[in-house]
């Protein structure tokens, strides 16, 4: 009896072989196509187009395409000698071990080199600014690749890491030092890159002088006053009583500086909440420590911390204290972080109501409903007795109205708050194509990838984020969702906060076991994936790394100071000095912060009963009008030129003289912020020698909006 094979045709068991060389080439081949050339993708631009340009221009004369073609061919014979010599040394110990057997084999380790043509992608000049979305797909392809390759890593026997991850480390004491090691090393850079920036001359009156001044009264008895705001007083755009702590500190040292190192510090002090909760959850010091040092990476961080200063930046800590202090049963010291939630700002009362909700969702109900209701009652007071307007985003005052922060979900101005919870309900398609924007999808994407969006995961803490989900992504004003500017500081820390809780959860996840993934593993995977993640997102996006999208807020920050902006500096001490500390000052934006701690400071145009006048005139806020105005002045002998040099003028009032009405300006005229994104593009239409393209700081003209101009931190 004859067997199928030997009655089988020859042509066809040539079919059938080549339909399985077929096969198992098509399981390993694409992909080791592209490990083989992705050596000479990535090492020829090092070696020869160090710009990068073409990886987006696609300009590469004919002559270098054909280089790349041969880079590429070196590249595809080197990587198949190395993989057939991988294969002669298995077959060692595997005599029957096939060629693609061993190919299929290595793949699983080489795939990483697809993560080399990326990098080198993401090295493009400027891609992060001309290229977002794609530089945005590139983070997280890098990413997929490393997570990968770190749970294979950590399948080796040397690697494996214990079976129960959530244990404490052999090691804590060093897993301390590099967390107090990373805490210290942030505080050092940060406050230099702050005081850096400010003696740049890249600080503005909007904030920095503004908190400068009221922090200034407010240590010399005058409570949260400021003359560079219309009504002398900051509650009338806000309440924020928590200045108190930081107004002792200028009696020892009263000048700008002293708010961007506690602003620094007290950021930084947010790692500290972050590590208890995450060791309370982890049980491991060093997965609290990567944790705090994504907390270091993040962007949105460092735009809170490099804007000048605002007090919604002091409840980023406080938020995630609160938490912690939760879900450890401290309620004695919850009340005391609670209250200075309170204190921080007028409008934190809401994030409170938030906190209160998850009170209550983990079985602390009494804790909750009176932190829901204590919120409210406070909101209220204050709205009613302290500030100016009662309304929620002080609709009636048209200077500090904050309406156009969500104008396009309040159609009609008269309905205030009102009418964005209307529009929730009437139109919630509407309020969806608001939340979907390209770039508020953008700004979310970098707040999660860092995290991996791990937060969601984090079951009850999920409420903690919904004040700030909402705050933002209903917003129609593009600073709100932006990195550079404070507003994120109402999400961020509670993404933190969430972050152990949904990460433990991720570990547990009863799928991830029914696919055969080992818990320990897929733990220490995440958490590499973080770091890798927010390394590469901090690189294209924050401050610690160079690159071409980190704005300072209004201006660019410049590292490396030319000297003529040194010079100018020490010309701005040297004013400062001269006009002595008692002076009434009228100070334009980019100058203010420097002038601005006494009892009479004015934001130029407005001078009232200013003995001096000192302009910052080279940069492009600086409007012919301006310029007009000032000459005006001179010339009809109510000020004299005292100092002309490098940009900056300094006028002296003329002894007996009073300024007609049309010269003494109207307080309150404030910069055109959509001027300053083109500013901080690199957009200017003039600028300061010697400052980098686009580190003009916007101060210029009348903001079109009228009413809205006045807000007196920018921020509702």
């Amino acid at each position: 009896m004859t067997t199928t094979q030997e009655t089988e045709p020859p042509k066809g068991r040539l079919l059938r072989a080549i339909d399985a060389t077929v096969a198992q080439l098509w399981s390993w081949g694409p992909l080791y196509l592209l490990i083989a050339i992705s050596p000479g993708l990535a090492l020829w631009p090092l070696l020869r187009a160090p710009a990068l340009r073409f990886v987006f221009k696609n300009d590469l004369s004919i002559g270098q395409r054909y280089e790349v073609l041969a880079a590429l061919a070196v590249s595809f014979v080197a990587t198949t000698a190395a993989y057939v010599a991988a294969w002669r040394r298995r077959r060692r110990t595997e005599p029957e071990l096939g060629l693609g057997a061993s190919f299929a084999a290595t793949n699983r380790w080489a795939f990483v080199a697809l993560a080399g043509p990326l990098l080198i992608g993401l090295s493009a000049v400027r891609i992060e600014v001309k290229h977002p979305i794609f530089t945005s797909f590139l983070m997280a392809a890098v990413t997929a690749l490393a997570m990968v390759f770190f749970y294979r890593v950590l399948g080796l026997k040397r690697f494996a890491p214990p079976e129960d991850p959530f244990v404490p480390a052999r090691d804590a004491r060093l897993a301390r030092g590099v967390f107090a090691a990373g805490l210290l090393g942030y505080c050092a850079l940060l406050c230099w890159f702050t005081l850096l920036d400010h003696r740049n001359i890249a600080t503005t009156v909007y904030d920095l002088g503004i908190y400068d001044n009221l922090v200034w009264q407010t240590s010399h008895g005058h409570f949260l006053d400021c003359s560079l705001i219309r009504g002398g007083n900051h509650m009338s755009a806000h309440f924020d009583p928590i200045l108190l702590l930081i107004a002792p500190l200028y009696l020892l040292y009263p000048h700008a500086e002293t708010l961007l190192v506690v602003q620094t510090l007290w950021l930084a002090s947010g790692a500290l909440p972050l590590w208890f909760l995450a060791r309370r959850r982890l049980k491991n010091e060093w997965m609290a420590t990567i944790l705090t040092i994504v907390y270091f990476l993040y962007p949105a961080l460092h735009g809170v911390n490099m804007f000048d200063f605002h007090s919604v930046a002091l409840m980023v800590p406080l938020a995630m204290w609160a938490v912690y202090l939760l879900d450890a049963g401290a309620l004695r010291r919850y009340w005391l972080v609670f209250a200075l939630l309170l204190a921080t700002r007028e409008d934190i009362s809401l994030l409170n109501c938030f906190i209160g909700a998850y009170a209550i969702l983990i079985g602390r109900t009494r804790t909750g409903l009176v932190t829901i209701a204590f919120s409210l009652m406070y909101l209220a007071f204050v709205k009613a007795f302290v500030m100016a307007d009662s309304s929620l985003l002080m609709s009636a005052d048209k200077a500090y109205s904050y309406i156009y922060f969500y104008e396009e979900m309040i159609p009609h101005e008269k309905e205030g708050a009102r009418g964005l919870f209307t529009t929730l309900l009437v139109n919630p398609l509407f309020a969806l194509q608001v939340l979907f924007k390209e770039e508020k999808l953008l700004f979310f994407f970098h707040l999660l990838l860092p995290l991996l969006a791990l937060p969601f995961a984090a079951g009850r803490k999920v409420v903690l984020m919904l004040h700030g989900l909402l705050f933002l992504g209903l917003a129609s004003r593009k600073h709100l969702f932006s990195l550079h500017y404070q507003y994120s500081a109402l999400l961020f820390p509670m993404l933190f906060a969430a972050l152990p809780e949904g990460f433990a959860r991720a570990v547990d996840n009863e799928r991830l076991r029914a696919l055969g993934l080992a818990r320990a593993r897929v733990a220490w995977t995440l958490l590499l994936g973080m770091l890798t993640s927010s390394l590469l997102v901090s690189w294209k996006r924050g401050v610690i790394f160079e690159n071409s999208s980190f704005v300072a807020g209004w201006t660019r920050f410049e590292r490396r100071p030319t000297a003529e902006m040194k010079e100018r500096y020490a010309k701005v001490q040297e004013i400062v000095a001269r006009v002595g500390p008692e002076a009434k000052v009228s100070v334009s934006h980019e100058i203010g912060p420097h002038f601005s701690n006494r009892r009479h400071a004015y934001h130029w145009p407005m001078i009232a009963d200013a003995q001096y006048v000192i302009l910052f005139t080279d940069v492009y806020s600086f409007s012919k009008e301006d310029e007009r105005r000032y000459k005006r002045l001179v010339e009809r002998g109510k000020f004299r030129v005292l100092e002309d040099t490098l940009g900056l003028v300094l006028l002296e009032r003329v002894d007996g003289t009073e300024l007609p009405e049309e010269l003494r300006g109207e307080p309150g005229e404030r910069p055109s912020e959509d001027a300053a994104i083109e500013a901080a593009s690199g957009q200017p239409t003039k600028k300061a020698p010697g400052r980098a393209p686009g580190s003009a700081s916007p101060a210029a003209s009348a903001n079109d909006d009228g009413n809205k101009a006045e807000a007196a931190t920018a921020s509702p």
